[in-house]
């Protein structure tokens, strides 16, 4: 019995593989060969376009963008004048060659007259500087500077 078993399944065997070999050789002729003839460049033509009819020509004559930005364009105008004030004209009155002398007799006119000033030092020079809106008052000042022998001048300024 083991005998007719085993010859019924070497036969099942030997047929199978028959019919593998059988489909894949048969299969195999279906493929497609193309073959092409080498044409050497003397003999080629090379087909040149005529310049109206190029590709650039018409990309550069469209009008359509076929992409898109990431983000998005976002224009924005701020009108400043509202926010920054207008220049105001103003005058400065400026000392020149200053001692110790000129300084204390400028300080104490400014000092009666109830003026601000600003006193700074540049390399051992000082520097009074004194801002107003109106140039009247500046003249009184200088008026009475000259008479200690005191230059000073008045200066228009934007501010």
């Amino acid at each position: 019995m083991q005998k007719k078993i085993l010859g019924v399944f070497f036969t099942l065997l030997f047929v199978g593989i028959i019919g593998i070999l059988y489909n894949f050789f048969n299969y195999a002729d279906d493929t497609i060969v193309e073959t092409k003839k080498y044409i050497s460049p003397i003999q080629r033509q090379n087909k040149i376009q005529p310049l109206n009819s190029s590709w650039i020509k018409g990309l550069a004559k469209s009008n359509k963008s076929r992409y898109g930005y990431p983000v998005n364009e976002l224009f924005m105008q701020i009108d400043l004048h509202k926010y920054i004030p207008p220049k105001v004209k103003s005058y400065k009155l400026v000392i020149v060659n200053i001692d110790r002398y000129s300084v204390f007799c400028v300080v104490q006119t400014l000092s009666n007259l109830n003026l601000p000033f600003v006193l700074s030092k540049d390399k051992n020079i000082p520097n009074i500087s004194i801002s107003s809106g109106s140039e009247k008052i500046l003249k009184k000042v200088t008026n009475k500077l000259k008479n200690y022998d005191i230059k000073s001048k008045i200066v228009e300024e934007w501010l």
